[in-house]
């Protein structure tokens, strides 16, 4: 029985200290950093396509190597299946079927209209019948209507033709006339920044297919870094705030950085697990110490005046007065 009474003790001050604390007996300290974890990215990404299957001619791009925006960093040659499309893309047969469809209407115009010339003339001396006259003026205006049908889908099918032509010189990076099949094109950096990645089979004289990035040009003065930040921590954090930044790959550096996106919606939300909300945060790297996906520690340094919320408040005070400690 002793021993029953003793627990029972044990438990009650169990009890009793643990709903001091819950009622806030022991206040969680204001201004404590925040720590977690995150992946560095390029600030600014764009991929270098190779529109076409083609055969690599030449090759002046290398990892980390820095570009500028309209550089050439190498050229292929169009494989005689990519011409062959390209062909058809630039150069489409139905073009030609409709101006030929057109001249045999204007052809056709011509001749109705000499015999209706003729008609009109024997009218007037009553040589000719007036429903001769008539029918000839309806197929006129049936052959007109029909022309005008074809002028405009030619028309439409030039339209096309000439975005197509547009299009092309864009992805293949080389200009040639309207009416010509190009057969070499050229790798050209998208933006100023530097050559992040390369296609492991990209170098002179490789035979790549088409529709598919063979480079990547990214921004790396400065580097972003994501993390996932959970709910709790996320409700602590606001634009603009410092923060202390460590790389496993780096020991001993330390790296300043700053929160530049604070989203207001997580990427996922479910009822079973905790919300986190991909937070971003700005690194400056002007020696480009910083490489994509290296893993860092953050430690985001809080003004110890912020409440829970993120709202900086001025000063406690007085409990009687208002939330700002004014009257």
């Amino acid at each position: 029985m002793r021993n029953i009474r003793n627990f029972l003790v044990f438990i009650a001050v169990v009890g009793i200290t643990l709903s001091s604390f819950l009622d806030g007996a022991v206040p969680p300290a204001h201004g404590a950093p925040l720590n977690f974890t995150g992946k560095l990215v390029c600030y600014l990404k764009r991929p270098v396509m190779l529109p076409v299957a083609g055969d690599i001619i030449s090759l002046k791009a290398q990892p980390g190597q820095k570009v500028k925006e309209g550089e050439i960093l190498g050229r292929y040659r169009l494989l005689p299946e990519s011409v062959q499309a390209m062909r058809r893309r630039l150069l489409p047969t139905q073009i030609t079927d409709l101006k030929a469809r057109l001249a045999e209407v204007d052809k056709g115009l011509t001749t109705l209209k000499n015999k209706q010339n003729t008609l009109t003339a024997l009218s007037k001396q009553n040589l000719a019948a007036p429903q001769s006259l008539t029918q000839v003026e309806e197929e006129i205006q049936a052959l007109r209507k029909q022309r005008s049908v074809l002028q405009e889908a030619l028309e439409q099918a030039e339209r096309t033709t000439s975005e197509e032509e547009a299009l092309a010189r864009k992805q293949l990076g080389v200009s040639f006339k309207s009416g010509q099949v190009p057969k070499e094109g050229v790798l050209v950096a998208p933006i100023d920044g530097h050559v992040v990645w390369m296609h492991p089979d990209l170098r002179k004289g490789a035979q790549l297919a088409g529709g598919m990035p063979v480079l990547m040009v990214g921004v790396m003065d400065p580097m972003l870094l994501r993390a996932q930040v959970h709910e709790i921590e996320a409700l602590k954090l606001q634009v603009g705030d410092k923060a202390d930044i460590t790389i496993e790959s780096l020991p001993g550096q330390k790296f300043n950085a700053q929160i530049s996106r604070l989203p207001w919606a997580p990427p996922v939300i479910t009822l079973e697990h905790p919300t986190y909300y991909d937070v971003e945060f700005k690194v400056e790297n002007p020696d480009l110490v910083l490489k994509e996906g290296l893993k860092a520690t953050i430690e985001v340094r809080q003004p110890a005046e912020r409440n829970l919320s993120g709202i900086s408040q001025e000063k406690e005070g007085d409990p009687r007065q208002g939330i700002q400690g004014k009257p």
